[in-house]
C-alpha cells in the first residue's frame, strides 16, 4: 500500500514544483490586459484534460 501511495504523490510533488517555478510568469501572462480574454479558460481546459487523463490512467491500472 505504501508503494502505491508514493506512486501517486511523486507526480503531484513534481507538478507543484513546476507550478511554483513558473507561477510568476504565468500570472503575468494571464493578467496582461492587452491580450485575449480566453487565456484563463485555456488554463482550466488544460487542468481538466490533465485530470481526465490521470483518472483514466489510474482506472486502467486498477483493473
Amino acid at each position: 500500500m505504501q508503494r502505491g501511495l508514493m506512486n501517486r504523490q511523486s507526480p503531484l510533488i513534481l507538478l507543484l514544483l513546476i507550478a511554483y517555478i513558473f507561477f510568476p510568469a504565468l500570472f503575468d501572462w494571464i493578467t496582461d490586459a492587452s491580450s485575449g480574454w480566453y487565456k484563463p479558460f485555456l488554463i482550466w481546459i488544460a487542468v481538466i484534460i490533465g485530470a481526465y487523463l490521470l483518472q483514466r490512467r489510474d482506472h486502467r491500472n486498477d483493473s
